[in-house]
């Protein structure tokens, strides 16, 4: 059974759509230093996992929560995981992930996603409780909470992200914001 078909069964219905990299190459300097680590499917069936098993031991938004709070659960050499929980009107602006792979997996709540697609030009989706996506290490996105509940969401990044470049529209394209890096006292994914 397909990841997709799994999320349908526990939904009792079809199941959203659970997509792979929709955009390719949008940060080639991400792509610059290739890294060892699992791939976004590999990262994704992960989450899948480890939601499952740990349901009951997750950490969840609270209802009054007022601003995005964040929460290591693992980090190994190979992965890190996070719950990020997501009040209302609440987001991360457009970023990439240092050149690791990821895996997104929302636990409750819902959350929406503006990525870029591999033409330059920017997609929507929204990813409900029970579904997911994954991207390879050039993705670049936003997320935000756009609806009344708080919502929890569970990350995984192969490796381990070292850094984060923020991108701000501009013009026909996107411009550098800034960095931050894992070093910074200020890090959060």
């Amino acid at each position: 059974m397909t990841i997709t078909q799994q999320t349908a069964a526990r939904r009792g219905g079809t199941a959203g759509p659970i997509e792979l990299d929709p955009n390719p190459n949008p940060n080639p300097a991400a792509a610059a230093a290739p890294k060892l680590g699992r791939g976004p499917l590999d990262l994704l069936n992960l989450l899948q996992d480890y939601v499952a098993e740990t349901a009951e031991l997750l950490p969840v938004a609270e209802p009054g929560l007022a601003e995005r709070r964040y929460e290591l659960l693992e980090l190994t050499d190979e992965l890190e995981i996070w719950a990020i929980h997501w009040p209302q009107g609440e987001g991360l602006e457009l970023h990439d992930h240092g050149g690791s792979a990821g895996a997104l997996w929302v636990v409750t709540g819902s959350l929406e996603e503006h990525y870029v697609r591999s033409d330059r030009t920017m997609a929507r989706r929204s990813i409900v409780a029970g579904g997911g996506a994954a991207f390879g290490p050039t993705y670049v996105h936003d997320v935000v909470n756009a609806h009344t509940a708080p919502a929890t969401s569970v990350h995984a990044y192969s490796p381990p992200m070292a850094s984060m470049t923020f991108f701000r529209p501009e013009g026909s394209g996107l411009v550098v914001d800034r960095a931050e890096y894992r070093a910074d006292p200020s890090w959060a994914p």
